[in-house]
């Protein structure tokens, strides 16, 4: 298996020519997660007033809903399409966003992430670390997912943690890299983002087909 560095540089190469065209998803992504947000308190807050509820709760519960049912999705999406691209199957185009809405991807999709939440979470419950390891085992269970759709949510995070023995702290290294980049983006008001996650995808999705080949 390749080095982080290794994977990192060869994400880098193949993002070379591209770096207008993932900018331009990204943006298009983070506009279209903002605005489910927007439009779910908008109507929290609408429909909490005239009836008196809490509107605070309200406003919670329609985000949840947005989340589960658009944002899941959304983001599942945004992963296939950089699996896409650095396979060289795929060029980065918007309607990419929109294909883990169709079948079978839609309600595996939200059921992969919900699953995944849950999990973690009861994990978190007992001490941090346990949650990051999990967290870890379970990161490439999209990925599963997008080769394997006749697979379940819960068979593919059960292969992803097959997958992961052995490569978590590999994993855990490269996250780190972009967690400290992340920071660092906050002092340029998040705009270095547009850049990061998008190569990040790559590099990800790069890190898969190496661990994918070691577990074969």
């Amino acid at each position: 298996m390749r080095t982080n560095s290794e994977i990192r540089q060869e994400s880098l190469a193949q993002m070379k020519g591209n770096w207008g065209k993932a900018v331009g998803v990204t943006l298009v992504f983070m506009l279209l997660v903002y605005a489910c947000s927007l439009v779910a308190t908008t109507i929290g807050m609408f429909v909490g007033t005239p009836i008196g509820d809490d509107e605070g709760l309200l406003i919670q519960a329609f985000n949840m809903l947005a989340s589960i049912l658009l944002i899941f999705p959304l983001s599942y999406s945004f992963i296939m399409l950089f699996l896409g691209f650095q396979r060289g199957a795929e060029t980065l185009k918007v309607k990419g966003l929109f294909t883990a809405f169709n079948k079978p991807y839609y309600g595996k999709s939200i059921g992969l992430y919900l699953l995944t939440a849950i999990f973690t979470a009861l994990w978190t419950l007992l001490l941090i670390v346990p949650g990051i390891i999990k967290s870890l085992s379970y990161a490439m269970a999209p990925y599963i997912l997008a080769d394997n759709p006749e697979l379940t949510a819960n068979e593919a995070i059960n292969r992803s943690m097959e997958m992961m023995k052995g490569h978590k702290m590999d994993l855990f290294l490269m996250w780190l890299g972009y967690i400290g980049f992340a920071l660092l983006s906050i002092l340029a008001l998040g705009i270095p983002l547009l850049w990061l996650y998008p190569y990040y995808q790559v590099v990800l999705a790069k890190f898969y087909e190496e661990v994918k080949v070691t577990t074969v």
